[in-house]
């Protein structure tokens, strides 16, 4: 006879929160024996949009309703949230919150076990799992993501865009605290708490797992990019004040040669430098607004080159996306129209490390390293653009 809501453990006995994402009926009781089985001692409270009845044996979990409301992206985390669990987490007076969007992790007794630990063992504020992906994923966020938030937030780590995270009562007062306008971009609705946790002088850490992510959405490519690059880019134009004056702490990443690339290129890479070169034809006027001559100079002798010699180094990718971020602070064209017109360009960058690593995991990472540490050699160009833009205008 399973257990009625009503009649349960009092809340005040709980100092663990679990935030559930939407799940399906047949999805709530294995969730349920997911996060006993890794606090099976432990009185733990579990916020869900839709409770049903619990489990008789659940005897330790006491259930509350989580109010979010959330749009189509339910593949990461977003700003409702991390506002709706910090909520929670303070009316109740919990000390440890574990955040999941992905359905998969809420059963994943030793994901759960080792994020919680790392808040209340290793007194950590924000930790985060660090997925192993393979060399042809998470491209987004070895181009973009992690590199940007590392040279410039000086934090090391590879998913700034989590889909699961736990955070320490210090890291919910401060999400709390976060005004409306400060939870959503104009474009989004995703937050980034790795550069909220970074401004506060919150620390951050990432722990192994040999869990899968959850894979983005399948839908138009061009709106998902639009969507997390211009919020991030929003993200950096809000903390420009901190970012200018914080030291980067680097992962001591030197940025050795690029590897001489394979001589054969499959269609695929072929089809994006030949896209490449379409823009290059077609959007010279655009680039010409944000991007330097110097660096439109490289562009050209880059859609020159035959395809097996096509490369984009670390440092003119880094410079590429710092033009653009400071275009999109200065708005100087509608930030839709600027984040299509980067798009080839980020395409070209996947082209180039496809065929520089050749579907070799320990060349992607390598890759990733590159990047990330050309972007905090390269961040004082992006200072000084960005306090003296007149000087470098194209």
């Amino acid at each position: 006879m399973p257990t009625d809501l009503n009649d349960r453990p009092q809340t005040n006995a709980a100092q663990l929160l679990v935030c559930l994402p939407e799940l399906a009926d047949d999805e709530y009781g294995a969730t349920l024996d997911g996060i006993t089985m890794a606090f099976p001692s432990e009185h733990v409270l579990v916020a869900t949009r839709s409770p049903g009845t619990l489990p008789q044996n659940a005897t330790t979990l006491t259930i509350v309703p989580y109010k979010t409301e959330r749009a189509e992206l339910e593949w990461v985390l977003t700003a409702a949230d991390y506002s709706a669990a910090a909520n929670t987490a303070l009316e109740y007076d919990i000390d440890t919150v574990i955040l999941l969007s992905n359905t998969a992790s809420s059963n994943n007794a030793q994901l759960l076990h080792d994020l919680a630990s790392c808040v209340r063992e290793k007194k950590i504020d924000f930790a985060v799992p660090h997925f192993t992906l393979g060399p042809n994923d998470g491209l987004v966020n070895a181009a973009l993501l992690y590199p940007l938030t590392r040279a410039l937030f000086g934090t090391d780590i590879h998913a700034p865009l989590p889909v699961e995270a736990a955070f320490s009562s210090h890291m919910a007062q401060r999400l709390a605290m976060l005004k409306p306008q400060q939870l959503a971009t104009q474009t989004t609705n995703f937050l980034w708490p790795i550069t909220e946790a970074a401004i506060t002088g919150l620390s951050v850490r990432e722990i192994e797992t040999d869990a899968a992510p959850p894979a983005p959405p399948d839908g138009d490519f061009n709106a998902l990019f639009n969507s997390v690059a211009g919020s991030l880019f929003a993200d950096i134009d809000a903390k420009a004040t901190f970012w200018q004056r914080a030291r980067t702490v680097s992962a001591s990443t030197s940025v050795r040669p690029v590897e001489e690339a394979s001589s054969e290129v499959s269609a695929e890479i072929k089809s994006m430098i030949e896209n490449f070169h379409l823009a290059q034809a077609n959007l010279q006027e655009i680039w010409s607004l944000v991007l330097p001559p110097q660096t439109r100079l490289e562009i050209k002798r880059l859609s020159q080159l035959p395809s097996n010699a096509f490369v984009i180094t670390p440092s003119l990718w880094a410079r590429i996306v710092y033009d653009f971020v400071l275009a999109f602070h200065l708005r100087t064209m509608n930030r839709g129209h600027l984040l299509g017109a980067m798009t080839p360009l980020y395409l070209a960058w996947v082209a180039s490390h496809l065929h520089t690593t050749n579907n070799d995991a320990a060349l992607a990472a390598q890759s990733h390293e590159q990047t990330a540490a050309a972007f905090e050699m390269e961040k004082s160009y992006l200072v000084s653009r960005w306090r003296w833009p007149d000087r470098f205008n194209p």
